[in-house]
């Protein structure tokens, strides 16, 4: 008898230590560690009271290490410093499942594969801490059957009457805590930080103005010179060009076609009255004949530029112009904005040579105009 209670002293206590330790293993996987959770709020910005222009909404990823029987709750704690300003208003709130999210993380964990599902019709409130040893809490109820390996999606807005969710009003980390729970135990769980900033909104801005354009324009496209004599005296025709530009300037060159071959000036098919190789022709002197132009200054007061060759000063002194594009040269430009529409005054100027023949001449004088932008 003696040996037997001797014996049963020894068993009696390592079987309520065996017990123990079994109960606290059980324990421990049953407050398993969720495998995957994220939180994607709408707002990061600190001190949102959830009013018209500061509304908070939140979507919930989480993946259970353990299945979850139907009928369980998930929770979400905030810090016992932060109460009342995560739960704005306490009371119910909007909850959706949802199946995606911007924040998803294609192929891993992170990624939503299905809304949360319902034991009944999902249902959410928050509550707000009172103190030291209390905070604000979110808890969604009648969760259903939660599958391990399997991300569930869930989104949180304001109530329609009641609930009001906020962010706390300090910039930088705050510990939440994501628990599943069933039948008043928590199954899975995890904490992690988030983070506030002052402000979460960039502005950016941009200024749309009018593409700069340049107007141009020749107020005839015919220019008679009258008669010339040959060794006579020389005549003028003339005609305006516009120019209207919102750029940072604008041009004007000119070249001719002449005689076709061997330079810019009035012909007859027979006769040509050349532009010549000068510069400049000063057809009031007796030896001197040619065809040439001038530009008059289009505004004294504004940046615009009549080419040396081409000013209208002195009078009867001409510039010259050449053939064909390859030979265009500059007569009026302006480096600088242009307030309002400026015109210059364009003077043909020919002198026929002694040995010119009698007939009808013609230069074809081209004018190209651009803009600077």
């Amino acid at each position: 008898m003696k040996k037997l209670l001797s014996i049963l002293k020894y068993i009696i206590p390592t079987s309520v230590l065996v017990f123990f330790l079994a109960f606290l293993l059980l324990s421990t996987t049953q407050a398993a560690t969720l495998a995957a959770v994220y939180v994607f709020l709408s707002r990061i910005k600190v001190n949102l009271a959830g009013t018209t222009g500061q509304e908070v909404e939140m979507i919930i990823a989480i993946d259970t290490t353990s299945a979850v029987t139907t009928g369980g709750t998930i929770t979400i704690e905030f810090p016992d410093g932060d109460d009342g300003n995560w739960c704005r208003t306490a009371g119910a709130l909007t909850v959706t499942a949802v199946t995606a999210s911007a924040a998803d993380l294609s192929g891993t964990a992170w990624q939503i594969d299905s809304g949360l599902p319902a034991s009944g019709t999902l249902a959410a409130a928050c509550v707000k801490g009172a103190g030291a040893g209390t905070v604000d809490k979110i808890t969604i109820s009648n969760v259903g059957a939660l599958a391990a390996g399997t991300t569930y999606g869930v989104k949180l807005a304001n109530g329609s009457v009641a609930g009001v969710l906020g962010t706390d009003d300090t910039a930088g980390e705050h510990i939440l805590t994501i628990s599943a729970n069933y039948s008043g135990a928590v199954v899975d769980s995890k904490s992690f930080k988030v983070y506030l900033v002052t402000d979460d909104v960039v502005v950016v801005s941009a200024t749309v103005s009018d593409i700069p354009s340049i107007v141009c324009t020749i107020s005839s496209n015919s220019v008679p010179l009258g008669t010339l004599y040959p060794g006579g005296a020389y005549a003028t025709g003339t005609h305006t060009i516009s120019t209207s530009t919102t750029s940072s300037g604008y041009y004007w060159a000119v070249y001719g076609t002449g005689d076709g071959s061997t330079d810019a000036g009035l012909y007859n098919s027979t006769t040509l009255i050349p532009s010549g190789t000068t510069a400049t022709l000063d057809l009031t002197s007796p030896a001197i004949y040619g065809f040439g132009m001038t530009f008059s200054d289009p505004d004294a007061a504004d940046p615009a530029t009549v080419t040396t060759n081409f000013v209208n000063s002195p009078i009867g002194t001409f510039g010259t112009i050449d053939r064909l594009y390859s030979g265009a040269k500059l007569v009026l430009y302006q480096n600088g904005t242009q307030g309002t529409t400026e015109q210059s005054t364009v003077t043909y100027g020919a002198k026929a040579q002694a040995a010119a023949t009698s007939g009808t001449y013609y230069e074809y004088v081209y004018f190209i105009c651009g803009g600077y932008y």
